[in-house]
């Protein structure tokens, strides 16, 4: 596809997308929060479209193993297959939660006990447009159009672990639920819940960062859930993963729509505080809170390869520099590459599955949860 059509294609598709979007006039005092113009939200960004259009070249390191490495494939099949017999009532019904739930909704569990529900209340009450502009619902549009998932679906055409090995597969859904039945015929790779997940997370960890690893841990449980259903692969979780990061950092690199990303972060603090009555800090201080920081790291760390073993040991690669901009809010003092430095010494090593060398790779290195509790 040419760059001209592809421009043309996101013009159209965002004009419908402003069309539905909440958009307030000129705020009074008694009115709601504002939300973002049609114009703002239109752009065109130059982060709207990554290179080539898809990402398919940052996932293209699945055609490889799918090719070259039957054993791997074998274990990625094997660990679903135990993730999804051996799971408890309780992760059962969070996965259910999770596949019906707008990721947004599935990642308020992760700011607390009592800021959460808060957090959710104001989103409901529409006292956050421009949080829900960017990042609530499918049309969310920091995902749109070219982070859906569904080119990279139909490209790679993989069948889902209930379709594969449907005597294997144990089937949870909510009574009179349709989840098997809509995804039986769709391609598993890469996790479209993981992906969302991961950049929604990613963006509401900037908004927040004193959560960070909170957010980021309940990011990769969103991911688990997946595999929990018995739906998707640990690696179309991990290819979710990579793919997210990358939309995210291109988002936060763009200077027009991270000003957006900035705005929405400041009326997200303002709104929670005017809620709580107190400092946000010190609010979140009070709570009780999802994971301690120790527990995230660790729980994500788990959750960023699913014990599947490293296939390229010697592989050598960096992480890419636009990836300084997630850890922008975390650590505004520092420069680009101090927080380059941060994501690098917070790394899991090269060479997991689907990591890759070049300008393409680095992406799934990249451990969030481990950044956000760097101490510089």
């Amino acid at each position: 596809m040419s760059f001209s059509r592809s421009r043309s294609i996101v013009l159209t598709m965002l004009a419908a997308v402003a069309l539905v979007l909440p958009v307030s006039g000129v705020a009074t005092a008694d009115t709601a929060p504002q939300s973002f113009t049609p114009a703002q939200l239109i752009g065109p960004y130059p982060s709207d479209l990554p290179a080539g259009g898809t990402y398919l070249p940052v996932l293209d390191g699945f055609t490889e193993l799918r090719d070259k490495n039957p054993a791997l494939m074998a274990q990625n099949l094997q660990t679903v297959v135990r993730i999804n017999n051996e799971a408890t009532p309780e992760a059962q019904q969070d996965a259910i939660e999770i596949n019906y739930d707008d990721r947004l909704v599935s990642l308020a569990a992760a700011l607390g006990e009592k800021l959460g529900p808060v957090f959710l209340k104001l989103l409901d009450d529409g006292k956050l447009p421009k949080v829900a502009a960017l990042a609530e619902g499918d049309l969310a549009r920091a995902g749109l159009p070219s982070g859906t998932t569904l080119p990279e679906k139909q490209f790679f055409n993989n069948p889902r672990p209930f379709v594969a090995a449907p005597a294997s597969i144990k089937r949870y859904d909510e009574p009179g639920g349709h989840l098997y039945s809509e995804l039986e015929g769709n391609g598993s790779y890469p996790s479209g819940h993981a992906n969302m997940g991961y950049w929604k997370g990613a963006l509401l960890a900037s908004w927040l960062p004193e959560l960070g690893p909170q957010i980021i841990a309940r990011a990769g449980e969103i991911g688990l859930g997946r595999v929990v259903l018995g739906v998707h692969y640990p690696l179309d979780v991990m290819g979710g993963r990579l793919m997210a990061m990358d939309l995210t950092a291109a988002r936060l690199s763009d200077p027009g729509f991270d000003r957006l990303i900035d705005e929405a972060g400041t009326q997200l603090r303002e709104q929670l505080e005017k809620a709580t009555g107190l400092p946000l800090a010190q609010y979140i201080a009070t709570d009780t809170p999802y994971l301690t920081t120790e527990q995230a790291v660790a729980e994500h760390q788990t959750l960023m390869t699913y014990g599947l073993p490293q296939v390229n040991p010697g592989r050598q690669n960096r992480i890419p520099a636009e990836a300084a901009a997630l850890l922008r809010t975390k650590f505004p003092h520092l420069s680009d590459q101090q927080r380059l430095g941060i994501l690098e010494q917070t790394a899991i090593p090269a060479g997991y599955p689907l990591d890759q060398s070049g300008p393409d790779g680095g992406w799934l290195r990249i451990d969030l949860a481990a950044a956000y509790a760097a101490t510089p």
